[in-house]
Order: structure tokens, then C-alpha cells, then sequence
């Protein structure tokens, strides 16, 4: 169903998968969570495809999955890059119809690469579970707080990292128990999930409110109603308030990884949101 293709971004080479059903459809660029690389879309992708016609490109941002970058090294700007250099392998091989899906860090990144898109002509954008600004949801208490301190004091002696699974434990974001246990036992996320004091730092910097009226595309922002584990659904509301026309909300009831637990939910939204925007 799928090609192995590696495109470059700055000193990086980055694996993707490309479904190429037809070069005159749109392509859906799809954007993977924090630590995950593209096995997030291997259920998504070929239903919209199949259902909708559609190419996708799933990628690996830097140092997750088969791309290159050191592990846990990485900046929220390094991953707009990644996704601006998917952007441009689409517009060069097959054409400028072009919509993004990103869900949790991939809804970040969506966002930011579209409110910066002079050059790629985002078409549409659909962001789902957007980690809008992660210095207000669980992730930032005093404890964390202190332990980040400490941690920064220690890796300028000894660097090292620090696995993000203390803070956001997998069941936080799944509740499929087999989806889990595949995750748990897939090196390519396990070491894609330790992250540096610096990466760290970054992510408490991230406010996409402070971008969102850049955005002059139609997007679609998924929020859950209650079973998200991880965050409420005020960092998607916060996103939705920022932006200007034209845009809309919808609130399924699913967990944190919804594109991964209920691919046929998801892809039903895409396919009638992307096929408004898009064709």
C-alpha cells in the first residue's frame, strides 16, 4: 500500500510513507505524536485512500522512528522544518493540493507550519488534541518543576535523558491494551520517548494562541468530550477561540489517539472535512 521514501531537512535524512493512489488527488500530509513515528497512520492512511481517494504522506520527524537526529535532541522549530520539507517533496512530486492532519505534538506542529506558509499553500488543516500551550495542562507542576531544575543542573555535568514516560505514562493516551503492549515493545518509540533537559524546556514554551490568527486556511479543530487521559479539552479550545474564520470544532468521544484507536471514526471526519476544502 506504501512506499519507502527519505527526503532531507537540513542534515537530516527523514523516512516517510507515501500512499500515492492517484498525482491529480490531494495528498494529506499526516503528522504523528510526540515520541511515535508513522506506524501512527498505518490503520488511517489506507482508509483515506480507499474511501477517499486520497495520497497520504506519513512522516517521521527527526530523531523519532527511521529518520536521522540524535534521540531526544530536538526543538518544536526543528519539527516546523520537517514538516515544511514533507510539504515541499509533495508540492515537487505530485502536486500543490495539499491538506495537513496532525494529532497532539502533530496538531502543534500543523499549526505552526501553516501560520508560517508562505511557500507551501497549506490548503486545509484539521488539528486534533492540540497541545496548544503544554506550560498549562498536568505536565507543569512544582514537583516536575523541581525535578527539571534539578535534572537541568545534573546533565550540564553528565547529559543524559530522561523518559517522558514518567510524566505521560501510555495508558494516559491509550486505552487499546494490544496497541499499547506493540508500542511498548517497539524500540523505534521507546528511544524516540527519552528526551534532553533542552527539549523539555521547549516544549513549556509552545503557545500556538500567539500564532493562530496567522492562519488563513480553513481548519478543523478535534477536541474530546471527556476521555482524554491526558489533557482536557480546553488546549483545543484555546486553539479554536485564537483563530479567525473560516474554522470548526467538533468533539468526538475518544481517548488522546484517536487516528490510532478509531481509524474508522477519524478517517470519516477527514474524508468529509478534506473533501469540503480540498477537492
Amino acid at each position: 500500500m506504501f512506499k519507502d521514501i527519505w527526503i532531507k531537512s537540513g542534515e537530516n535524512k527523514l523516512y516517510c510513507k507515501l500512499y500515492l493512489e492517484d498525482k491529480n488527488q490531494p495528498t494529506i500530509l499526516l503528522l504523528h505524536g510526540l515520541g511515535f513515528h508513522s506506524f501512527e497512520y498505518e490503520r488511517l492512511a489506507p482508509i483515506l485512500v480507499k474511501q477517499g481517494g486520497y495520497n497520504c504522506l506519513a512522516l517521521d520527524f527527526r530523531c523519532c522512528g527511521k529518520s536521522e537526529g540524535k534521540r531526544g535532541y530536538w526543538k518544536l522549530k526543528d519539527y516546523v522544518e520537517d514538516a515544511n520539507c514533507a510539504l515541499d517533496y509533495i508540492r515537487q512530486n505530485i502536486n500543490d493540493k495539499i491538506g495537513v492532519f496532525g494529532n497532539s505534538l502533530g496538531a502543534t506542529v500543523a499549526v505552526y507550519a501553516t501560520a508560517d506558509d508562505r511557500k507551501y499553500k497549506i490548503k486545509s488543516l484539521v488539528a486534533s488534541n492540540c497541545a496548544t500551550r503544554p506550560v498549562d495542562f498536568g505536565l507543569n507542576t512544582n514537583f516536575r518543576k523541581t525535578f527539571l531544575k534539578i535534572y537541568d543542573l545534573i546533565s550540564k555535568i553528565i547529559p543524559f535523558r530522561v523518559s517522558v514516560n514518567y510524566f505521560i505514562p501510555y495508558k494516559a493516551i491509550l486505552s487499546d491494551k494490544k496497541i499499547i503492549q506493540n508500542i511498548v515493545n517497539d524500540p523505534l518509540v521507546s528511544d524516540a520517548r527519552k528526551f534532553a533537559v533542552s527539549t523539555y524546556k521547549d516544549m513549556f514554551s509552545w503557545d500556538a494562541t500567539k500564532i493562530a490568527e496567522k492562519i488563513n486556511v480553513p481548519i478543523l479543530v478535534i477536541a474530546q468530550k471527556a476521555k482524554d487521559k491526558l489533557q482536557t479539552n480546553n488546549q483545543s479550545m484555546l486553539l479554536f477561540n485564537a483563530l479567525k474564520e473560516p474554522k470548526e470544532l467538533k468533539l468526538i468521544d475518544t481517548g488522546h489517539v484517536p487516528d490510532l484507536e478509531n481509524s474508522n471514526l477519524v478517517s470519516e471526519i477527514l474524508v468529509d472535512w478534506f473533501d469540503k476544502t480540498l477537492k
